[in-house]
């Protein structure tokens, strides 16, 4: 799913909210409204008053956050300290952040679960590595501060109404949907289709489950397989089949207002998207019920990692980073995070999801899914192979291709576009 992220900003001033060590700090933040109101709301009730260092919050679109961050970044600048950034930005910033453990007082808190630390490590401590980073050190030079991650919604009323129980393979899915698409006015399973980060975001979690890892080691696409062409004709046809005439059209919003009315049955979600559901004043809003991403029939399972990851700027100020990793270091505490939770927040630490499970109805279904999250690949080159891939999915799904065609047109492009960066 792609949300806000945040950059805090700033120098460090004199005469603001309490003293540290023998001075006063202040720093900035520009986020989007979802992450940015929250952070917000932390930060002025807790972070600034356990560190006093005054943050303030300024809210921003998400695709001027992103290039904030890399002109910030690609130009040396210093005014603003801390970077915000969703995940898949991460490779494209990290190497012009600080190994944040050297800015961290008390270190990486223990309860950290290992996916949020492993994302937030440049070059990633798995997978197939850019050529710029092969032999790099896997280096933490960030920290996830919002454990976004897929999980799946159903409607417990509708599966208890065809006698099946809840869903734990695409298999399950797709007979409970079957089912369920009798019952007049409602459809099995509802896709988020629409071309680009949508669909490929959508469609993940089932390649993944059915044909493994969409890279090999030499970054060879791995999904025009048989196993790959499976996934995708299961996708855009079953699954379509089941789903609302116009899914090629459906983003969160739409994905939500189906869930909340009671006209579709099942959809995978993100935290977000289910508080959504779970808190308008719908019909079906009191029968949806959550669980971790359905796996293959081997188990395997693939919710995707939508982290938020802060890191310190390489170009500010020593004084700055250290206030930056004072910060940090409140926010992601033990009560920096079960303040969090209370005020809506989506957590990352193992002791937070146990003292918290029953605070939201998909918190325990998002601890097992974090657990056994995957992220995307991760390569600069990111955005450029989910454009790719993501027009062929959704040609798939409207029609005018069949899933062979889509998965031969994507490895082809895809590696053009890796053969040309240098990749092999």
């Amino acid at each position: 799913m792609t949300a806000g992220g945040a950059i805090l900003t700033g120098s460090l001033l004199p005469g603001c909210l309490g003293t540290i060590r023998g001075r006063t700090d202040s720093i900035s933040i520009a986020a989007t409204e979802g992450e940015g109101r929250l952070f917000r709301r932390l930060t002025d009730e807790f972070v600034t008053v356990e560190t006093g260092i005054e943050v303030n919050v300024e809210l921003k679109p998400y695709d001027a956050l992103y290039e904030q961050n890399r002109k910030l970044l690609a130009e040396k600048r210093d005014e603003f300290d801390l970077v915000f950034m969703d995940d898949p930005w991460f490779p494209n910033f990290a190497s012009d952040l600080e190994p944040i453990v050297e800015y961290l007082p008390d270190g990486v808190p223990d309860e950290y679960i290992q996916t949020t630390l492993d994302i937030a490590h440049w070059p990633t401590p798995r997978g197939p590595l850019p050529p710029e980073v092969r032999d790099e050190d896997p280096t933490l030079r960030g920290l996830v501060v919002v454990g976004n991650t897929q999980i799946f919604v159903y409607n417990a009323a509708y599966f208890n109404q065809v006698g099946y129980d809840p869903p734990e393979t695409y298999r399950d899915v797709l007979e409970a949907g079957r089912a369920i698409d009798e019952i007049d006015g409602v459809h099995g399973y509802v896709i988020r289709g629409a071309q680009g980060n949508p669909i490929v975001t959508n469609f993940f979690p089932v390649g993944f489950s059915q044909a493994g890892s969409m890279f090999d080691t030499d970054w060879r696409f791995q999904w025009n397989s048989q196993d790959g062409i499976e996934a995708l004709r299961f996708f855009v046809k079953e699954l379509a089949d089941i789903s609302p005439a116009d899914v090629t059209k459906y983003n969160e919003d739409e994905v939500v207002t189906t869930l909340a009315q009671g006209t579709a049955a099942q959809a995978s979600t993100w935290p977000g998207t289910a508080s959504l559901a779970i808190e308008d004043d719908s019909p079906a809003t009191g029968d949806l019920a959550f669980t971790v991403i359905p796996s293959n029939g081997d188990g395997r399972r693939a919710p995707q990692q939508g982290n938020w990851i802060v890191g310190i700027n390489s170009y500010t100020s020593e004084a700055a980073k250290k206030a930056s990793g004072k910060v940090i270091q409140s926010f992601v505490s033990r009560e920096g995070q079960e303040r969090y939770v209370d005020i809506g927040g989506v957590p990352f630490r193992h002791d937070t999801f146990e003292n918290n499970l029953d605070a939201r109805p998909w918190m325990e279904a998002l601890y097992e899914s974090l657990q056994e999250a995957r992220w995307r690949p991760r390569t600069p080159l990111w955005p450029v192979i989910e454009q790719e891939l993501g027009l062929r999915l959704h040609s798939a799904l409207g029609g005018p291709i069949s899933a062979e065609e889509a998965m031969s047109s994507a490895e082809t492009e895809i590696e053009s576009v890796l053969k040309n960066a240098g990749y092999y």
